[in-house]
């Protein structure tokens, strides 16, 4: 049996890994133009929490990642869901002059609303019930380093003109405080939402995205970066590989099926689909029955009793997000914009209500602006 070595062992201290151009060729050549019967591709990569920059794009996005690095100005990272903008951010820090000091990450879309002031800006005993001890918030705690609000659109009107202040002013005060600290963070903003178009929608302050896109910087989905594609695979498979278990091999049917799906979920619908492949294999090489896509048009292995299945329930989710569509529309419409009646008449919280209308907006659905 044939096998295809897409790289051998090299340093992964350098800041990041490609595959040499003479493994990429014999790769192209296995794959395409020779008649030697082609079935396994071994790859091989160290422990590299770096990102993988094998397509052209890529490549280009970590040498402006490293310069900017160098500097430290606010970064704006915009880029669709699951493409590795935290990823990014950390390789950011790393090369910074703030790499021996924190990186601090909030994701401004998990944190309740009613809790993402103190989150940030931290507070003091007895600013508000339940605050029995002062609290430093996230810019504090990253002093030194940098500071990651992750999906920055997220946080609504009212704390957006508040980290404007921080931000232009370079300081924060606790809630219920009267000390004013001085910051010394670094500022890295990330969304996957366009924010010319959150602007002119009015859910996003215009002085804000300024201060916000110093330097803005796009990744690319990963249907448009085909070659990171197997570095990426393996490098998932490689971390997800439990200690002591062999890190197997993809096929040639299993690296082509990778390598011509469309992959919407992006990087992370990748290491989802990995994870199911390691935990369906049972020998050393995954070949394409282990290759589970996440739509049912696109698994073609299942057997029919299966697909029957999957398409009924494919079916009925379809009926149900529909639905769901139709009723938050309806409601929106007969509220008049409000927010707030339109959630407690769907029987749902504001910051619900904010993120299913985030998802139907990136679905291309035009929802009313508020």
């Amino acid at each position: 049996m044939t096998r295809i070595t897409l790289w051998r062992p090299i340093d992964f201290g350098t800041p990041f890994a490609f595959l040499p151009d003479e493994a990429s060729l014999h790769l192209g050549k296995s794959m395409s133009e020779s008649h030697e019967p082609q079935s396994v591709i071994h790859c091989a990569v160290g422990d590299v929490p770096e990102p993988v920059a094998r397509a052209a794009e890529s490549q280009r996005l970590l040498g402006i990642a490293r310069r900017v690095a160098a500097t430290d100005c606010t970064v704006l990272i915009w880029g669709e869901s699951g493409t590795g903008k935290e990823v990014l951010a950390r390789y950011i820090h790393r090369r910074s002059l703030r790499a021996k000091g924190p990186f601090v990450a909030v994701n401004c879309a998990a944190i309740p609303e009613n809790m993402l002031e103190a989150t940030l800006f931290g507070y003091e005993r007895g600013s508000f019930t339940g605050a029995h001890a002062a609290h430093p918030g996230k810019f504090e705690q990253a002093q030194g380093g940098t500071l990651l609000l992750d999906e920055v659109t997220e946080m609504p009107l009212g704390l957006q003109a508040k980290l404007l202040r921080v931000l232009q002013e370079r300081e924060v005060e606790r809630i219920g405080g009267r000390e004013t600290i001085s910051l010394h963070v670094r500022v890295i903003a990330t969304t996957n939402r366009r924010l010319r178009a959150e602007v002119a929608g009015g859910r996003f302050r215009e002085d804000l995205y300024y201060r916000l896109n110093v330097f803005p910087l796009a990744i690319a989905p990963l249907r448009l970066r085909r070659d990171d594609v197997l570095p990426l695979a393996m490098q998932l498979l490689t971390a997800r590989c439990r200690p002591g278990r062999p890190i197997p091999a993809l096929s040639a049917e299993a690296a082509h099926r990778l390598l011509t799906y469309s992959w919407p979920g992006n990087v992370r619908e990748l290491d989802n689909l990995l994870q199911r492949a390691l935990i369906l294999l049972n020998g050393p090489v995954i070949g394409p029955e282990h290759i589970q896509f996440e739509l049912a048009n696109e698994a073609p292995f299942a057997p029919p009793a299966a697909q029957a299945a999957m398409a009924g329930v494919s079916s009925l989710a379809g009926s149900l997000i529909q639905a769901e569509r139709d009723l938050i529309l309806d409601a929106l419409k007969s509220g008049q914009g409000n927010r707030r009646e339109v959630a407690e008449r769907l029987g749902i919280s504001p910051r619900t209500l904010r993120y299913k209308l985030a998802r139907l907006r990136e679905a291309g659905v035009e929802v009313p602006a508020a």
